[in-house]
């Protein structure tokens, strides 16, 4: 027979190592209890039997806390667990200096399996009988009355809840098929307790109203705050903990709805547990998030968080508006109508740039980072604002909203270098920059932005012709690899900014990390663009290209390249020296590409990387040489090494050289100097084989 001491780690029958944990498992165990926050001060009690204790979150004379503790088989283990929201429950094993061996494992998930069926069977009995109690005390408590203190201090009505013998304020838990769960009892001071055992994953009170749109609550008061200021129907599910099990009843009971979260904005905690955990419960149900926003002096005097406190401080009115902010856009379509298509309208299009952006639609310029893909946003923002030709293609004048995520002082030197080298004054013009980000993917957050344009729009008479997001990193907030985030986004953006007052609206985005052809994240974007723009850079020439990768309802546009001009900007750095701004000038290479095709002449690839290559560089030099003269180009050494760069092959460069040469598109003087030839005149001895450089 096999040694089986041999076969399994720590051998079959291990021997217990010397340990702390073994030499007093009860202490150990106790330690643990008190690291998770239970008051175990009396003592804990080895039986293996579950015990009720108070846990450091608990109100006075609760015992939400939980813990069991077996020490009689070969190792010791215990779990110590809580009810109370957020509930947990972590596992305990004597610390014995090795691991497991087979059998210990063996005994150790049995243990677990045995106590999880034990304590599902305890939970449920406790809940049976919490549904029972329940049931006879709501049925016998009278209606609370609108004056009882909790109420007259929160400012809403009792909705059907009721009142027991000491006063308090009874909430009844209840199910889909309205049998009582369990209750909430409200003192007069606002402390609140649930009835023991009583079961509240799932559970909910309803306040009734408009069931279009329903409104899932935290708190009653809060519940009821909303639904006295819409009219809609309300579902209060006690907790953030409870909210996701209570919005699918709540899609589940009704289906056809505009399910939204009347979430609590707690904005003074660390990560906003209120706002995440309705995000949470929206995201799977398809549903929205709508939260309470308050001044500066209303949080400089307190800390208000939910709609109740706006309740409080400003009144029902200011409730209804601000929900109404994010609901209004949204329930006002009549849903799915039909026309008939001879009333169909053929209408042309309309341009913001001609050729390249249309009115009412949304666009992306993506690229990689430093491509220049902001100065390609600036350039067309200035353009549109003050109404300047964007590089020979005609514009239609707004104003724009520049919703800026980052860099918000480059912006500014950026801003004024195009105003200087364009000669276009930008004072007065109707472009405005956002002071910072926004988190579009969140309703309520983007409906804020829809309503500062608004005011904006109100204040100066000046309608927006395009609105640009800079970049939809720092101004999405959800995950952009996310379908349903992403869907939140682009359907928030329709709603709050395009439709409203149907322009332009450009998203400024990062390549894709594997494919550079595309927008980064889920691709939910690409099916919903009307109009798609790859920023590349080249590196070698510092020359920017916009080239169209996406255009639904027009022929797609050329491709068009830019440098980056410098210019003196009014501010000046520590040695003295005017500080350098850069605007986007045009490289025109369409007259060579016609010269080209008129002399029907077919280029190679590697011949059109070489042009290609000269005409970059012939924009960027242009400005340094005198008027009328012949431009100078590059020598060989540079042309050459510029090739290298683009992985044009030794041979391959000399064939592809001396092939521009022959058909008339390059010059060559006798120092191998290369320059562009513009006209036939200027071809000198074209047709004839040149020496192959050296």
């Amino acid at each position: 027979m096999a040694d089986l001491n041999n076969i399994f780690p720590g051998g079959f029958v291990a021997k217990l190592a010397p340990s702390m944990d073994l030499a007093d498992p009860v202490r150990a165990f106790t330690d643990e209890c008190m690291k998770y926050g239970l008051d175990v001060t009396r003592g804990v009690i080895p039986d293996g039997e579950i015990h009720r204790v108070p846990h450091e979150s608990s109100k006075r004379g609760a015992v939400d806390g939980w813990y069991v503790v077996h020490i009689d088989g070969r190792v010791p283990v215990g779990r110590i667990g809580c009810f109370k929201e957020p509930s947990f429950e972590v596992e305990w094993q004597a610390n014995i200096g090795r691991e497991l061996s087979f059998v210990e494992r063996m005994e150790h998930k049995k243990w677990l399996d045995e106590l999880r069926e034990r304590l599902a069977r305890e939970k449920a009995a406790a809940q049976e009988a919490a549904a029972e109690k329940a049931e006879d005390d709501v049925t016998n408590l009278a209606d609370a009355s609108a004056e009882h203190p909790y109420l007259q201090r929160k400012r809403v009505k009792p909705h059907g809840i009721k009142i027991d013998r000491a006063g308090k304020l009874v909430v009844p838990i209840l199910n889909v098929d309205g049998q009582i769960l369990s209750y909430q009892t409200i003192a007069a001071d606002g402390s609140k307790l649930y009835l023991k055992g009583g079961k509240k994953a799932g559970g909910f009170y309803e306040i009734r109203g408009t069931k279009g749109v329903v409104m899932v609550s935290e708190g009653f008061a809060t519940g009821a705050s909303v639904n006295e200021a819409t009219g809609y129907h309300v579902m209060v599910a006690f907790d953030a903990g409870n909210l996701t099990a209570v919005a699918k009843v709540a899609r589940a009971m009704y289906p056809t709805a505009k399910i939204v979260m009347a979430a609590d904005n707690d904005q003074f905690t660390t990560d906003n547990p209120g706002v995440k955990a309705a995000h949470e419960a929206a995201s799977g149900i398809r549903g929205e998030v709508v939260y309470p926003t308050f001044s500066d002096d209303e949080v400089k005097d307190g800390k208000p968080t939910d709609w109740n406190d706006l309740l409080v401080l400003r009144g029902i009115d200011a409730v209804k508006e601000q929900i109404e902010r994010v609901m209004a856009p949204i329930t006002k379509s009549k849903g799915f109508e039909w026309v008939h298509i001879d009333d169909l309208q053929l209408t042309e299009i309309k341009w913001i740039i001609e050729d390249y952006i249309e009115e009412d639609s949304l666009v992306q310029v993506f690229g990689d980072p430093g491509g220049g893909k902001s100065f390609v946003a600036i350039d067309m923002a200035c353009c549109i604002a003050t109404g300047t030709p964007w590089h020979g293609h005609d514009v239609k004048q707004g104003a724009v909203f520049y919703i800026a995520g980052e860099g918000h002082n480059g912006l500014a030197r950026r801003f004024k270098a195009w105003e200087l080298g364009k000669g276009v004054a930008t004072k007065g013009a109707p472009i405005f920059k956002s002071k910072c980000a926004a988190q579009l993917y969140d309703a309520t957050s983007a409906a804020l932005v829809g309503d500062t344009i608004n005011d904006l729009v109100q204040l100066t008479g000046c309608q927006p012709a395009a609105i640009v997001i800079d970049t939809m990193a720092r101004n999405m907030g959800g995950d952009e690899n996310s379908t349903q985030d992403m869907n939140a986004f682009i359907q928030h953006i329709d709603t709050y900014l395009r439709q409203p007052y149907h322009c332009a609206v450009m998203i400024v985005h990062h390549s894709g990390t594997g494919d550079k052809d595309r927008g980064r994240g889920s691709s939910a974007l690409k099916g919903a663009i009307d109009a798609e723009y790859k920023i590349q850079l080249d590196q070698s020439t510092k020359m920017i290209q916009l080239e169209a990768k996406k255009m639904k309802e027009a022929e797609m546009p050329p491709a068009l390249n830019f440098s980056l001009t410098q210019v003196d900007l009014p501010i000046f750095d520590k040695h003295g020296e005017a500080v350098k701004g850069a605007y986007l000038t045009t490289v025109d290479i369409s007259g060579l590409v016609k010269q080209a095709n008129e002399k029907h002449v077919f280029l190679g690839k590697n011949q059109n990387i070489i042009l290609k290559m000269l005409m970059e560089i012939e924009a960027t030099n242009a400005k340094k040489v005198v008027a009328g003269d012949f431009p100078v180009i590059a020598d060989w050494d540079t042309l050459r090494e510029m090739a290298r760069a683009k992985d044009v092959e030794r041979n391959r460069f000399f064939e592809a050289l001396n092939a521009l040469i022959e058909k008339g598109l390059i010059h060559k003087d006798h120092n191998e100097v290369y320059g562009i030839v513009r006209n036939a005149s200027e071809s000198g001895e074209t047709g004839q084989r040149e020496e192959r450089p050296k």
